[in-house]
């Protein structure tokens, strides 16, 4: 594939990454802040509606891997997802006014379920599509380098431009998350940047479909959509797929959790408003120009296992030196503006090597994807990229609901501007969003480590597939 077509294909993700950063970044702290939900009623939503994801996930997988339509397995169905998540994103970032909590809880529930199950529409077969469009063993790593870049480029465009353009200080609101009238014209904004790079992706990848792979048509295939909620089970069976789905499930998780409490550690513990929030998102354009690049050379030099651990180590130790340093009193002695550069830098480096792990992960996921054609016969993209879609939304879910409990334990007040909040919440906040979350983290390099593929096992496993093919279609001649 030249540039254009991994671009073209890659765009698409800017709706999965206008989404992560909506929702994780701003939609927990509307809610529980500015209108007052609960954090642990907020993240218990947050959670229900990943409990609807585990069904609809892989019955749209299921879907999309045996359609026959000229359009393909896939298009139709992301095509579908386009207007019903522009409704509901806009939905979300405008409920009614004066609801009690069980009405906001009801109302972030049901457009959250509904957004999702949008977003999964065009999601899951966007992932499948590119474990189909190229075989190589690198060259798959570079095509998964331009979706997480464009994913990357959506929570960097939603972050800035919500925190500088909707969210700015105002004599009447010196935080400006803490203005309820801006999240309205906020949500709309993010429907239209992510339906917009949908149709752009659709519209650039139109072209592929009649080189696609059809579905086979035999038992498996005419079984119930239903059924495929169970099929992800069997996808477990596979070692090497099961170790991955535990990976990125922590992984997804506790980066959920982190980016959920970005907020709250960055105006409670470090003292910055939305206007550095939005010159701290500009820090993971570092993270984008490199990340690529680290997982090709680190995946040549070491494989993706252990690339993986060096990428998980080394993200770990600059991302949280900051907050560690605040707990150990060490940050409170630097000036103001020397502690947003180091911030600033460190958040940045960080995001270089976390962005080459999320692009390890999916290369890792389609040598899977060929082991399992391998063993069966069948490709089945959509059904494993349903479980991993599942685990990968997990980041909110979950996450959502271990920040929302944490903050009501340490009992955090609701609207309230940094002076306010006692000096001991604020540590405990930072131990909670430092050094706690550096440890679990860390624990993913005890579950990846077990992951059995490399390169010259998928070198075996590629001549197997072709071998059995070209089996095929002499017993066909």
């Amino acid at each position: 594939m030249n540039v254009i077509s991994k671009m073209g294909y890659g765009i698409g993700q800017l709706s999965d990454g206008t989404k992560q950063a909506a929702f994780t970044t701003f939609l927990f702290f509307y809610y529980n802040q500015v209108l007052g939900l609960s954090g642990s009623l907020a993240g218990l939503a947050a959670l229900l509606a990943l409990v609807a994801d585990a069904i609809t996930d892989p019955m749209v997988g299921h879907l999309s891997d045996r359609l026959r339509s000229k359009w393909g397995r896939r298009h139709p169905y992301m095509l579908a997802g386009v207007i019903p998540f522009f409704i509901a994103m806009y939905a979300l970032f405008s409920p009614p006014g004066d609801m009690s909590q069980l009405q906001l809880f009801s109302w972030m529930l049901g457009m959250a379920i509904a957004l999702r199950f949008a977003l999964t529409l065009f999601y899951v077969p966007h992932l499948s599509l590119g474990a189909e469009l190229v075989d190589d063993y690198h060259e798959k790593t570079s095509l998964i380098g331009y979706r997480v870049f464009f994913n990357y480029a959506g929570i960097v465009l939603v972050s800035v431009i919500g925190f500088a353009v909707f969210f700015p200080a105002t004599e009447a609101y010196p935080n400006g998350l803490l203005n309820a009238e801006s999240y309205s014209g906020f949500g709309l904004f993010c429907a239209v940047i992510a339906s917009s790079a949908m149709s752009v992706s659709i519209y650039s990848t139109r072209k592929a479909i009649p080189h696609l792979r059809a579905p086979e048509i035999n038992s498996d295939n005419k079984a119930h959509p239903v059924m495929a909620v169970f099929e992800v089970l069997r996808t477990l069976k596979l070692k090497s797929f099961r170790n991955i789905f535990f990976v990125i499930l922590l992984f997804a998780s506790l980066a959920g959790l982190s980016q959920t409490l970005l907020v709250y550690t960055a105006t409670y513990v470090f003292g910055f408003t939305a206007e550095h929030l939005a010159g701290l998102s500009m820090s993971i354009v570092v993270g984008l120009l490199l990340a690529s690049v680290v997982a090709q050379k680190l995946s040549k030099r070491f494989d993706k296992r252990k690339s993986l651990a060096i990428c998980v180590s080394l993200g770990c130790f600059t991302a949280f030196t900051p907050i560690t340093l605040y707990v150990f009193g060490i940050l409170q002695l630097m000036d103001f503006n020397s502690k947003f550069l180091l911030v600033f830098i460190m958040n940045g480096i960080s995001q270089i090597f976390f962005i080459a792990y999320v692009i390890l992960i999916d290369s890792m996921l389609s040598d899977v994807i060929d082991e399992n054609e391998f063993n069966t016969g069948n490709r089945e993209e959509g059904l494993f990229f349903a479980a991993r879609s599942f685990a990968t939304k997990a980041s909110f879910g979950i996450g959502a609901l271990m920040a929302g409990i944490a903050l009501d334990v340490i009992a955090l007040p609701k609207n309230a501007l940094a002076a306010d909040v006692a000096p001991e919440t604020v540590n405990l906040l930072a131990i909670l969003g430092g050094p706690g979350l550096m440890l679990f983290f860390l624990s993913t390099i005890l579950i990846s480590r077990h992951y059995p593929l490399n390169e010259a096992r998928h070198q075996e496993i590629m001549a197997g597939i072709k071998s059995n093919n070209e089996n095929k279609a002499a017993q066909a001649a």
